[in-house]
């Protein structure tokens, strides 16, 4: 965030703003961007700066008097990324400059909201009466000219430099984000997605329909491809659309006006004897709602409305279509809990699971251009138009590259490859990230696992048999690499023990060594930063292990930092390193000198250790063929001892150095990281 803007924050707050919106003064009629004034935000509301806010359908259905709750005058738009100017009495959940998406629905969170409370449903009804009348909570309006009230559109009311929303409507989103891009889930793409994965969950291996193929349509069909259907057919009445549905995930296209004799419903059941799976219509048009629910597969298929009906406009079929086993459903912004999952979407995105790119066919530089925005999407050409109304001043966070997503265990397996600034190259890491088991359950805390030389972020992940148990009690597990790879420094690999995949968790400080051997900050600071920032995760509850040098770093980095880790273990751990070869090798020439190596030795650092004292639980094999003249867990246990600090020390007979003997315990080190954290009862 700027300096400049954070500064504009303050010298605005509290205080009515004069900025510019486009109004609707009445319906068929160009936007008027002028001049209005928007008043500060009351108890339960935000006043937010616009920065950039895409077109979408119901601003033009409403414009062109279609909407039967269309109120005028009026500040459209709804689709828009936002940073928070100030707040209003009693506002907790977002301050001034954080980043958020105004959402439509709202998500009070109330402990008595049955909605909220319900998995099946978003639709909280706590400020909907006041937000179909066009005003906040209170029934007045924050817009207004020269004294004359403007009514709010849809709680949002985004086409102006500021506009005022409730906080039950704003959903906090990563800074990092790149705001030209994700002011498309505050409804078209969203609510596509949401359509699929919340709404009717499709299944792999089935059939899918698709009826109308502007952006909200080929939304529906980029999920219904990646939740795995096997056969998506996308219809439309104009051809040009159907390149893009097939990029998208289409595996055919077909225009209901030209196919043989004109008959889609008979050219689709062509195709499917049965019918489809699951059917979806994204046009608005009653007639097409009807073929959507009749081409759906006899005995179960399911037909979702996403499409906003014209007002007056009511849908019919024979009964006997429901009879014979068809449903009939309906969706609001996807299902999606604005507040809870509407960050995720971002995270999501901010990952490289799903892409907004191709969504985006027309950029305006400010708002003055709203009304051209408007003709590129009549012009049938356009999918989303994005008006960038402002510069927020924060530079979109530079995003890692997704190189695995693989399903294990009740969730799943990510690695993904970013640019570290505390190593200054491209690093590797590794997620499990557990599927939740509701939607409104707690965010998952985060165990990180600090591997052994020679390692990379692959060998735990593949062999240290964490998965099921993580999966069962819900723990994302974080495994980091060992080392910077493949920065051309001298000597780097020239012995297992030293430079590549023996970075030893220390902040290198000997010349050539000090640029890139920061693995210290990485794995305690920049590493969990991005891991809350793009993992739906619980920031605030993280845990530590790791194997040999790993259990050396996981020591270490509690023992250095009181109170940051919930809970600690180690299998063989390296626990006086400055005692030892290894840690000898490491220290010198890394630091300088084994005597520098104090600060990063276990031994040392747990007789001055002063904060909470959570039990550390150590496993070592008596088969270790290191254990002697490497490890040393005696010199650690009697220091910890001396100053009465509690572990677990427990020798497993005849158990060696390998993953043989990590995946052996590693169901008790789960369970013993579970239980600081919450996830089971502690003994």
């Amino acid at each position: 965030m700027s300096t400049a803007l954070i500064e504009s924050f303050k010298a605005t707050a509290g205080k009515p703003i004069t900025c510019k919106a486009a109004v609707a003064w009445e319906a068929k009629k160009p936007l008027d961007v002028t001049d209005i004034q928007v008043d500060p935000p009351r108890a339960g509301e935000v006043r937010v700066k616009v920065m950039a806010n895409a077109l979408c359908h119901t601003d033009i259905y409403t414009l062109d008097g279609h909407d039967p709750e269309g109120l005028f005058p009026c500040v459209l738009g709804h689709e828009a990324a936002a940073v928070v100017e100030s707040i209003g009495e009693g506002v907790t959940s977002v301050k001034p400059g954080d980043v958020v998406i105004p959402c439509y629905t709202p998500e009070c969170k109330k402990h008595d909201c049955i909605f909220c409370a319900s998995p099946k449903t978003n639709l909280c009804p706590t400020i909907r009466g006041t937000q179909g009348q066009g005003v906040m909570p209170d029934g007045t309006s924050r817009l207004s000219k020269d004294g004359k009230p403007i009514y709010h559109f849809m709680g949002c009311s985004t086409f102006a430099e500021y506009a005022v929303i409730a906080e039950i409507s704003a959903a906090k989103i990563n800074p990092g984000a790149d705001l030209n891009k994700m002011c498309l889930l505050g409804c078209g793409v969203a609510t596509g997605w949401g359509a699929v994965f919340n709404n009717t969950k499709v299944q792999p291996g089935t059939t899918v329909a698709v009826f109308g193929l502007g952006a909200l349509g080929l939304s529906v069909i980029q999920a219904a491809k990646l939740a795995g259907a096997r056969y998506i057919v996308g219809v439309d009445i104009n051809d040009a659309k159907f390149e893009a549905a097939i990029k998208m995930g289409a595996t055919e296209c077909v225009n209901s006006i030209t196919c043989e004799d004109g008959d889609v419903k008979k050219w689709l059941l062509g195709k499917e004897k049965w019918g489809y799976d699951y059917t979806y219509d994204c046009t608005g048009n009653v007639n097409v709602m009807r073929c959507a629910l009749e081409v759906a597969h006899r005995g179960w298929g399911e037909s979702c409305v996403i499409g906003v009906a014209a007002a007056g406009k009511e849908i019919s079929t024979r009964p006997f279509q429901l009879v014979t086993g068809r449903n009939w459903k309906g969706t609001a912004f996807g299902g999606w809990k604005s507040r809870t999952e509407v960050p995720k979407l971002v995270q999501t995105v901010m990952r490289g699971e799903m892409n907004l790119d191709p969504y985006i066919t027309h950029t305006f530089q400010g708002l003055e251009h709203v009304n051209a925005s408007i003709d590129a999407l009549h012009s049938g050409e356009c999918l989303r138009a994005v008006v960038q109304i402002a510069d927020s001043g924060l530079k979109p966070q530079t995003l890692p590259k997704l190189k695995g997503n693989v399903k294990v265990e009740g969730g799943w397996m990510k690695q993904l490859s970013h640019w570290s600034e505390a190593c200054q190259c491209e690093m590797t890491f590794s997620v499990f990230l557990p599927d939740q088991k509701s939607r409104t359950e707690p965010l998952p805390p985060v165990l990180y696992f600090l591997s052994g030389l020679t390692c990379s972020d692959e060998n735990a992940r593949t062999k240290a048999h964490f998965a099921q148990e993580a999966g069962r009690v819900g723990l994302a597990v974080v495994f980091p690499d060992t080392s910077p790879r493949g920065v051309n420094l001298p000597g780097e690999d020239d012995s297992y023990d030293f430079g590549s995949a023996a970075g030893f968790y220390v902040n290198a400080t000997t010349p050539n060594w000090n640029k890139h051997y920061k693995m210290y900050d990485y794995v305690t600071k920049e590493l969990p930063d991005m891991v809350s920032g793009l993992f739906p995760v619980d920031p605030t509850r993280m845990s530590i292990t790791g194997h040999s040098m790993g259990g050396h770093g996981a020591m270490i980095c509690h023992l250095k930092n009181p109170g940051k880790y919930t809970s600690v273990s180690a299998f063989a751990p390296i626990c006086n390193p400055t005692k030892v070869p290894w840690g000898e090798k490491a220290f010198t020439g890394y630091l300088g000198s084994v005597e520098a190596g104090k600060e990063y030795d276990s031994t040392e650092l747990v007789k001055k250790y002063n904060g909470p004292k959570p039990t550390i639980l150590i496993d070592q094999g008596s088969a270790d063929g290191f254990l002697q003249n490497q490890l040393k867990p005696e010199a650690f246990t009697a220091a910890a001892a001396s100053v009465n600090y509690p572990v677990q020390m427990r020798m497993q007979p005849l158990y060696d150095h390998s993953y043989y003997f990590i995946s052996t315990f590693m169901r008790d080190h789960v369970d013993h990281h579970a239980r600081s954290l919450g996830l089971r009862p502690k003994l």
